[in-house]
């Protein structure tokens, strides 16, 4: 008889690698958000997948970044390191064909922690037109890097993650599940219309516009038939309050219905919401205003 295993699994690499479409595709439910833009997941997050054999915790993280300015990104990092104590194996996500000084710095901060625990995951293999580049790109990255567990994977086209699980679950030890099976996430309701209003917002808005916006829940009630959400979307600078409202209100109103429409999927109720928008100057930068916004050590 086979014994059920349980375990954490840290998904880590530089932004913009795709680890939020990867973690949304093994979980098989759509819990990070995601953009082509850099930097979007902000938070660590857990996806949960319970099988007839395994539970496997998934940590989703924010992009590794070197050298980090602001305080915002301090705290993102933080949130990657916080996210290697505990776990029992690790999915290095790189691009396919692509190697940079940034995969380079996240390589070097999962030597510290112990290579040995680390999957190599090639993502975005589906971009390749020839089979021959990719063979010699994992000799590459096998003497680059000295891994030697790689697994290929297109996330976008639900490449090779059956295969990746399975390499996932060997490296579990043998345990009881610790949530139910039912359970998909750590995070309560009010961090997903949180977050999903925000990736409405960054889909529509250009330049650094994305990288100054914070979402508060002010005001989160669920009723039999609907849930009536009052959120406040916080910016840097005044001229940032005028594009995020748009022309008449064109982009709050777009990306508000856009919100709503994943947020009735999630929770399968209609959705009534409110936002408005506020100016907190220079928060992105400010230790203490962080902690206003709900980023916490």
């Amino acid at each position: 008889m086979q014994s059920f295993r349980t375990g954490y699994i840290s998904i880590v690499g530089r932004p913009n690698v795709g680890k939020s479409t990867l973690l949304n595709r093994l979980v098989q439910q759509k819990l990070s958000i995601v953009s082509r833009k850099p930097q979007t997941t902000r938070w660590s997050l857990h996806g949960i997948k319970t099988t007839k054999n395994a539970q496997i915790i998934y940590i989703d993280t924010p992009g590794l970044q070197k050298n980090p300015k602001l305080a915002l990104n301090r705290y993102m990092n933080k949130e990657v390191i916080n996210s290697l104590t505990y776990i029992d194996a690790i999915l290095f996500v790189i691009e396919a064909k692509k190697w940079t000084e940034l995969d380079e710095n996240v390589l070097a901060t999962l030597k510290k922690v112990s290579k040995n625990r680390t999957i190599l995951v090639i993502n975005k293999i589906d971009k390749l037109k020839d089979k021959n580049e990719m063979l010699s790109f994992i000799s590459m990255i096998n003497d680059k890097t000295g891994l030697t567990e790689i697994m290929p994977v297109s996330a976008k086209k639900n490449i090779a993650l059956g295969k990746l699980e399975n390499l996932i679950v060997k490296k579990l030890p043998v345990a009881t599940a610790i949530y139910p099976e039912e359970q998909i996430t750590d995070r309560g309701e009010r961090f997903f219309a949180a977050e999903f209003i925000r990736e409405k917002l960054i889909s529509r808005l250009n330049k650094e516009i994305p990288y100054r916006l914070s979402i508060t829940i002010d005001e989160f009630k669920s009723k039999k038939t609907h849930v009536d959400i009052h959120a406040t979307i916080w910016v840097e600078k005044k001229g940032q309050k005028s594009i995020v409202i748009g022309t008449e209100g064109n982009v709050l109103k777009a990306a508000g219905k856009a919100a709503r429409e994943d947020l009735e999927k999630l929770y399968n109720k209609k959705i009534n919401l409110k936002t408005w928008v506020k100016v907190k100057s220079n928060w992105a930068d400010s230790e203490n205003a962080l902690k206003q916004l709900g980023f916490s050590d």
